[in-house]
């Protein structure tokens, strides 16, 4: 075989494994990346989500919206593995309006020549004392260096926020209801994750919290987390999951209209993510 006809067909055959392992990355790291959970106050609780009532319900579980009693903004940065390519910052915001909770949200994932960006806005509404009610859309866009096509998805997701006792808190997400695809291709699947959680405040300062979280794609993961209040400014959480287990710890505090958040979790083989967030009441 010629020399040149050699070095186009081993070229081609780099070209295609390349772009191979950057579609297969690409659909890891996102069902397994960007769709974690954002904000430290869930990060230090094992990744509790379907229960919140703060700004980041707005990027979590819209439904925690309806429960808005003001506005608020929240900034948040995420240091995966303790890898300056894995960082995840995100912004959001959340306010009242006409008697519903309003949300929208912006947050960067990877650097420069690949990564993601995810966009939404989220509404929720209050039916009662007791319940409320919220969906949200977002958008998706995954960057690859060179040549290579980017992709982009929309999808829509729904949620329940819900207290049938006193003490007594449930809440239910559903991520990517609509089944959606990246650039439509049947092949290229955005997770379906069904989040159910529970919680009950044994006396002011003590919550427990759980939560099964369900991406139909793989095996279920089980959440178990508390937080203790001291004082009135000091906040002590910790937090499991499994599937793989790790564990979670975090700190908050609380100075005026300011909530600063931190978390740091283990994963068994990947090592330690860090993160930090500030919640500001308007």
């Amino acid at each position: 075989m010629p020399r040149k006809v050699y070095r186009i067909i081993v070229n081609l055959l780099t070209h295609i494994f390349t772009a191979f392992s950057l579609f297969a990355s690409c659909c890891t790291l996102h069902a397994q990346l960007s769709l974690e959970p954002t904000g430290a106050r869930a990060a230090g609780m094992g990744n509790i989500i379907t229960m919140q009532t703060d700004v980041w319900a707005a990027v979590n579980n819209p439904a925690g919206l309806g429960m808005l009693t003001g506005a608020a903004v929240g900034i948040s940065h995420e240091q995966r593995f303790t890898m300056q390519e894995m960082g995840v910052s995100t912004i959001a915001g959340a306010f009242p309006l006409w008697g519903n909770g309003v949300g929208c949200s912006l947050s960067n994932f990877g650097f420069t020549d690949f990564g993601e960006n995810r966009f939404g806005i989220a509404a929720g509404r209050q039916l009662s004392p007791y319940m409320a009610v919220g969906v949200s859309v977002d958008g998706h866009l995954m960057r690859f260096p060179g040549e290579y096509k980017n992709l982009f998805a929309i999808n829509g997701n729904a949620g329940v926020w819900a207290m049938p006792a006193k003490n007594f808190t449930l809440g239910l997400h559903i991520f990517n209801l609509t089944f959606s695809k990246w650039n439509d291709y049947e092949k290229t699947k955005l997770p379906v994750i069904f989040s159910l959680g529970a919680g009950y405040s044994l006396a002011a300062p003590v919550q427990l919290l759980a939560e099964i979280s369900k991406n139909i794609y793989e095996a279920a993961r089980i959440k178990a987390g508390t937080e203790f209040i001291i004082g009135k400014a000091l906040y002590l959480r910790t937090g499991i999951i499994t599937q793989p287990f790790e564990i979670h710890f975090g700190l908050g505090y609380t100075y005026k209209k300011f909530l600063f958040d931190a978390a740091l979790s283990r994963h068994p083989v990947l090592g330690y993510t860090s993160q930090a967030a500030i919640n500001i009441s308007l």
